[in-house]
């Protein structure tokens, strides 16, 4: 049991989204409940009412009314989503009543803002991307800038305002003024790897048994640079003409379809729906290898650490590692750069020994760094931290007292308090 625990007090985690859901931030979200339950602490999540799919959670899960009703899985701002943040708002204000708890967690800016605007503390902010860099990848070119300004703007505030910041990776940590670091868990999935299941696979998605695949699992919104592994598809068929590339999404895949198209690799790109367990395991079950580029820094790619644990070689992008020390848990190539993800790419089809080792790497790295008893240990110490930080600011006893949240004006308290 945590010291937190035998004061009474539960931690209530705040997340302005669908839950749960196969994207990549809530599987953390998911990732991160489940630890702290599994390490004995007294959890509960607020989320929206919608849920991607059926959980049987050892956590409480509060959702708000289902009104304005909101069923769309995709990331980014929307009007709907605005409405469903501010009704957020009231239900905090209802649980911190009911459930006194020791903190309040907010995950992404959307929650911060709702856990600021409810009055009550202390409030920490876990961040699992930069909102001034992700937010213009969402709207027209013509006010990316305009954006970028206004996200920078609100993430400085949530900062300045926020009794404990944290990130899910070292990048995102510097960015964001050397906040707290928490290393993410992830939780072991049993994955089949041999030879029958991989034939299994590759016939339920259409591939034929002895093409190389080259698995991309995630959305495909503008932030994600997954363009770059259709234009190293086009480049590895030169040299591999049976290499294949495997799209996995739950995001509309027809741009994907006719970008592959306009490059001349159409007939080499399947599409999978990424649904379910059953389906990580089928298109990774498929694969040789797993590419993950990144346009926009700041995020850690979840994506990655999935195929970690699953025992899938990864070619990542220098910015897609998020500053992780990965070591040689997987290849890092030079960002935006195609011919460097296909060269790698081509080093792991001619070698299976390169792709063993890099797999057993991979899992010794997870065990290492993203263990359930390592992040319960740091996220203790830094809610320790941030109660300590709110001894200046408001209690639960005064509440219903908005406008006295926050930490010092100052600018610069974001970095000098999450150390």
């Amino acid at each position: 049991m945590s010291q937190l625990d035998r004061t009474g007090m539960p931690i209530l985690h705040v997340a302005c989204l669908v839950f749960p859901t196969y994207q990549g931030t809530q599987a953390a979200i998911k990732a991160m409940l489940e630890a702290s339950t599994e390490q004995g602490s007294a959890s509960h999540l607020l989320c929206y009412a919608h849920a991607g799919y059926e959980v049987d959670a050892p956590y409480a899960i509060h959702r708000i009314g289902d009104r304005p009703r909101f069923r769309s899985l995709r990331s980014g701002p929307t009007p709907t989503k605005i409405a469903l943040d501010v009704r957020c708002v009231w239900s905090i204000r209802r649980l911190v009543a009911r459930l006194r708890p020791a903190a309040i967690l907010a995950h992404h800016i959307e929650s911060a803002l709702a856990a600021l605007c409810a009055g009550v503390g202390p409030i920490g902010y876990i961040a699992h991307t930069s909102i001034e860099r992700e937010l213009p990848s969402y709207l027209p070119d013509r006010i990316g800038q305009v954006a970028s300004r206004v996200g920078r703007w609100t993430e400085r505030e949530v900062c300045r305002r926020s009794q404990g910041v944290a990130a899910i990776s070292p990048a995102l940590s510097t960015m964001l003024g050397n906040a707290s670091y928490l290393p993410l868990p992830w939780p072991r999935f049993a994955t089949d790897t041999t030879h029958e299941a991989r034939l299994e696979a590759k016939a339920s998605l259409g591939i034929r048994w002895d093409a190389p695949v080259c698995l991309y699992a995630g959305n495909l919104d503008g932030y994600q640079g997954w363009e770059d592994t259709l234009l190293a598809l086009g480049l590895l068929r030169r040299r591999v003409p049976t290499a294949r590339l495997l799209l996995a999404t739950e995001s509309d895949p027809s741009v994907a379809r006719r970008l592959a198209h306009r490059y001349g690799v159409g007939d080499a790109v399947r599409v999978a729906r990424l649904d379910g367990e059953d389906a990580r395991r089928r298109v990774r079950a498929a694969s040789d290898l797993c590419w993950v580029p990144r346009r926009l820094g700041g995020g850690l790619p979840i994506k990655m650490l999935d195929a970690f644990d699953r025992g899938l070689p990864v070619v990542a992008t220098r910015r897609a590692t998020a500053g992780l020390p990965l070591e040689d848990a997987c290849i890092v190539t030079r960002d935006d750069d195609p011919e460097a993800l296909c060269e790698a790419a081509f080093q792991l089809v001619r070698c299976s020994r390169r792709r063993e080792t890099l797999a057993k790497n991979a899992r010794a790295y997870l065990s290492k760094h993203h263990s359930a008893s390592g992040f319960a240990r740091s996220l203790e110490t830094w809610i320790r931290e941030l109660q300590g930080s709110s001894s200046r600011v408001l209690r639960f006893a005064n509440a219903n007292s908005a406008n006295r949240v926050g930490a010092p004006s100052d600018a610069n308290s974001c970095a000098r308090h999450h150390r």
